[in-house]
């Protein structure tokens, strides 16, 4: 039990950072090895994984994450699981767009601290705020 609201915790420090542009902050929640996948090919390393996530944020005005449920399953220092997220942002232009998405992840404990070794990113919804656009079912 305690595993997992540690799991909770890093999801609440990842989408705090995002919501507050805390670069420092965000990029804490990942291991040095980390891999996002995030919109085509997958990116590892800290410092690249950090590169794109500025470069995502900074089209951005703002951006705000809202997880809602996390499942995740425990294995030693080992976990996977995943997060589904409501987002909204509007970008440099005043673009407003709504997206609901889910986080496939692994994590690791590494001393002693829950970190994501691995993200995939899934758009469920990415549209108008209104949701008058088409979804797509997670597998």
């Amino acid at each position: 039990m305690h595993d997992e609201l540690e799991l909770h915790k890093l999801m609440a420090r990842y989408a705090d950072a995002v919501n507050r542009h805390d670069a420092d902050a965000w990029i804490s929640t990942w291991a040095e090895d980390g891999e996002w996948h995030l919109l085509g090919e997958p990116v590892a390393g800290r410092d690249n994984v950090l590169a794109l996530w500025r470069q995502m944020m900074n089209t951005f005005e703002f951006a705000l994450l809202l997880p809602s449920s996390c499942l995740y399953q425990v294995d030693g220092d080992h976990a996977s699981g995943h997060v589904y997220l409501q987002e909204f942002c509007r970008d440099l232009e005043g673009n407003a767009t709504a997206i609901i998405s889910r986080y496939r992840d692994t994590c690791v404990r590494r001393n002693g601290k829950w970190l994501y070794r691995s993200r995939e990113y899934d758009f469920i919804y990415q549209g108008p705020p209104d949701l008058s656009g088409a979804f797509t079912r997670p597998a």
